[in-house]
């Protein structure tokens, strides 16, 4: 870390921090960036839309958040199962949606198995799709590093929502997040003890092992400090002692190995990582078996 980030850090927080190490002050400061207040209304909408896995009922859910934000999100309950449901909470990648073909079939092997499902759309996706830039992507690092800051707090009102409600088991809370999704995955999981287990798929951490395309070293430095507080190897032990699942693809084109492998050395115990020989949008059904079996021994 510049020492110049470092001097921020302590003019900022070391008044409220004086005592700690510097290693503390940074981290309490980090955590900062994703506090909010937690008794603001949600001002929750609902509506039934339907079924869009088996026959299960599914509600399109708007909530509050910070800055002005609602956020528009998919609940869905299970059939076969009676309340109160224990629920995976399952975030999409960088040009993903709640309704993508993949979030639909991941929340149907899920609420196949007694669980329900809450998907919501991430900052500038779905829903929130902007006209001023698209999704979240390489060139604005800035707008990205926030638009992700906004997603994982979105998350964690998706818990406040979701434990409002009386038909959720709200001691059975897991999350499921894939690319991009594991990314904000892992710092909302670490930041929010609700979640009682994690998913995180196709994903890494590791500014510097994660390729991005840009030889001006000029240009890297502007990225890496702005993803300095988003990066999840910096979040991602917060999430022990609760159990961690890290699903992967060995031929991966988008993460790079060395960030993925980064991502599971910074994590703490119980974890557990499972390859599969596939490139990173081909991962086989046998992950859905994986993850559902995952969740139905950690959340029992």
């Amino acid at each position: 870390m510049g020492a110049a980030l470092q001097r921020r850090a302590i003019y900022f927080y070391g008044k409220r921090f004086l005592g700690k190490r510097m290693t503390d002050v940074l981290t309490d400061a980090t955590r900062e960036f994703f506090a909010y207040d937690e008794d603001f209304p949600l001002d929750a909408v609902e509506k039934p839309v339907g079924e869009d896995t088996g026959d299960a009922a599914c509600f399109h859910v708007t909530f509050a958040s910070v800055h002005d934000q609602r956020v528009p999100a998919l609940l869905t309950l299970p059939s076969n199962a009676q309340p109160p449901y224990p629920v995976i909470i399952i975030l999409h990648g960088m040009f993903g949606h709640k309704t993508s073909p993949n979030q639909i079939k991941r929340s149907a092997a899920l609420v196949a198995a007694g669980f329900a499902t809450l998907r919501i759309d991430g900052q500038y996706s779905g829903e929130r799709a902007s006209a001023s830039g698209g999704p979240i992507g390489v060139k604005y690092c800035y707008r990205n590093r926030d638009a992700m800051i906004q997603t994982a707090i979105d998350l964690m009102r998706g818990v406040d929502y979701l434990v409002a409600r009386d038909d959720i088991d709200t001691a059975g809370i897991g999350f499921a997040g894939f690319s991009m999704g594991g990314v904000v995955g892992a710092i909302f999981c670490a930041l929010d003890p609700r979640v009682r287990a994690a998913v995180l798929g196709i994903t890494g951490g590791d500014f510097d092992k994660l390729g991005v395309p840009d030889s001006d070293e000029r240009v890297r430095e502007r990225l890496r400090r702005a993803y300095l507080v988003i990066d999840p190897v910096r979040h991602v032990s917060g999430i022990s002692p609760r159990p961690l699942l890290m699903i992967n693809a060995a031929n991966d084109e988008v993460i790079p190995r060395a960030a993925t492998e980064a991502l599971y050395e910074a994590a703490r115990e119980p974890k557990r990582i499972v390859w599969y020989d596939c490139g990173h949008a081909s991962l086989p059904d046998e992950y859905l078996v994986e993850m559902t079996r995952f969740f139905a021994s950690e959340l029992a």
